[in-house]
């Protein structure tokens, strides 16, 4: 499987997906976003997947399948180990910041909750893992 460049973004708050995508397609237009409420959803979009997303940003708490479980199963899987996965949540304690990093997490954001703050972490977030990191 070839990687592309499109983005996931999986969150159980849809205000929050519908903004973060908004955001993503004005900071980074040619980058399309896909949408999910929780990780089990990931997954199986990602079973029948022709190509793989560049970027997964995921929320760490979730009803169904959480980001954390969501995460390991990822990491498990050798075809889906290269694709960066950005953890987020709003609350998160170091030991689960810890936790998330073991499990294989490239990077963890704190969720935010002022317009320009969010605006500032998607453009943080895309600017590394869609511009200067390189997977492929």
């Amino acid at each position: 499987m070839k990687i592309l460049k499109y983005i996931c973004i999986v969150d159980d708050q849809a205000d929050l997906r519908f903004l973060l995508q908004k955001l993503f397609a004005l900071s980074y237009p040619n980058h399309p976003v896909r949408l999910f409420e929780n990780g089990q959803a990931l997954l199986n979009e990602l079973a029948h997947a022709e190509v793989l997303p560049a970027l997964i940003l995921m929320d760490r708490h979730m009803p169904i399948l959480d980001g954390y479980q969501t995460l390991i199963q990822l990491k498990q899987h050798e075809t889906y180990q290269p694709i960066p996965v950005v953890m987020m949540s709003a609350e998160a304690s170091l030991a689960e910041v810890r936790a998330l990093y073991r499990a294989g997490t490239n990077s963890f954001v704190r969720k935010q909750v002022d317009f320009g703050a969010q605006m500032e972490m998607v453009s943080q977030v895309g600017k590394y893992w869609l511009e200067t990191n390189q997977t492929e």
